[in-house]
């Protein structure tokens, strides 16, 4: 996940090295592959060579041996001719052929003569291998077959390794055998090697150069359209989208050079809204500034109320304390009055009692005027 991260991360130019970088990476695998199966190929092809240049001597020995049987010449002369014969055998320039027999001695060997009718049960070669018993032993058990070993070049006393392919001749029971030398393959697939290398440098290079030219032709246009998006981004909304192509490259500059229009259609809308909502919040603004004023005056009016309520307040509370008071007084004069209403009735009566009076007096007074007229 981290790493996956981490690729997201990359530039599209790193990216696209990397890629170039893989192919380049598989090409070197791809050539090492080739040289080790060329190797290979290169080994089996001269083992099947020196197999079929044996296989040729052997055929000429047979047919010395086959002129033999007919009694075309004897046996001693075919063994003699047929010895010649494949002496005179080369291939390659210096490669040649040579015949020992089964216990084993030299019978014929065209750059060692020294060595003809010499026992070779003992010769050895510097890894204690005994290769001419091999190549009995190997001929014993199959007819023919490769065995490596080592062996001085022409002209030389140094043994350097070698492989030749050895096969019996059981009519005269001899071996046929040649070789060829594992340094001079080895030169051959150095040289091949060296022509895969240059022509795998030149296919690299080559593919460098294409690389970078895809690199290019991807970044250029890609970082032109972050460099027109960060200017859109900014409010640069005038600038000339150039749209010259119709692949992947143009579209993304035909979709950038769209969205510039759509964003200069929209802030130009914006402006002309943005100078009606201008008037609408000035008139607003005036609006609020004759809201508080009559807002502050209304405070005001509250105050002074808040004040008048106070007051309005204190006298209710001493209006409710008056007839609080008015009441007492009234209940006292109820009292009263009721006290002073049969005080009255008293009065009345004594009134009454006195009118009753002042009329016998008023009574006795006439009759008294009378009397005395």
């Amino acid at each position: 996940m981290h790493d996956s991260a981490r690729t997201r991360s990359l530039n599209i130019s790193t990216k696209l090295g990397m890629l170039v970088f893989s192919v380049i990476l598989g090409l070197v695998l791809i050539a090492v592959a080739m040289l080790i199966s060329e190797q290979k190929i290169l080994r089996t092809e001269r083992e099947n060579a020196v197999r079929q240049t044996v296989e040729v001597a052997h055929g000429i020995v047979n047919r010395y041996h086959d002129l033999s049987s007919k009694g075309l010449i004897t046996e001693a002369e075919a063994k003699q001719q047929a010895m010649q014969a494949v002496k005179t055998l080369h291939y390659n320039g210096s490669e040649y052929f040579w015949i020992n027999d089964m216990h084993p001695r030299m019978v014929m060997h065209p750059n060692s003569p020294a060595l003809d009718g010499t026992d070779l049960t003992e010769n050895r070669d510097p890894n204690g291998v005994r290769l001419f018993v091999e190549f009995v032993n190997l001929v014993k058990a199959r007819g023919a077959g490769l065995v490596a070993y080592a062996w001085p070049k022409p002209g030389s006393d140094k043994p350097v390794p070698k492989i030749s392919y050895v096969k019996g001749f059981a009519q005269w029971q001899w071996v046929i055998g040649s070789g060829v030398y594992v340094e001079t393959v080895e030169a051959m697939i150095l040289a091949r090697s060296a022509n895969v290398a240059i022509g795998s440098v030149v296919l690299i290079v080559i593919l460098l150069g294409i690389g970078l030219l895809i690199a290019r032709s991807v970044a250029r246009p890609i970082t032109h359209a972050v460099r027109i998006a960060e200017t859109i981004a900014g409010g640069g909304l005038m600038s000339h989208i150039p749209v010259d192509t119709d692949n992947e490259s143009g579209k993304l500059m035909q979709a950038l050079k769209s969205m510039n229009e759509s964003l200069a259609q929209i802030v130009g809308n914006m402006r002309g809204s943005t100078g009606a909502i201008a008037t609408a919040s000035r008139q607003m603004a005036a609006d609020n500034l004759d809201l508080s004023s009559r807002t502050e005056e209304q405070a005001s009016s509250l105050e002074q109320t808040a004040a008048s309520m106070e007051q309005l307040t204190a006298t209710v509370k001493q209006n409710s304390e008056n007839a609080r008071q008015a009441s007492d007084l009234a209940m006292s004069a109820s009292n009263v009055a009721a006290k002073g209403g049969s005080v009255v009735s008293q009065v009345v009566e004594t009134m009454d009692s006195i009118n009753g009076s002042s009329r016998q007096i008023a009574d006795i007074i006439g009759v008294i005027d009378g009397i005395a007229f």
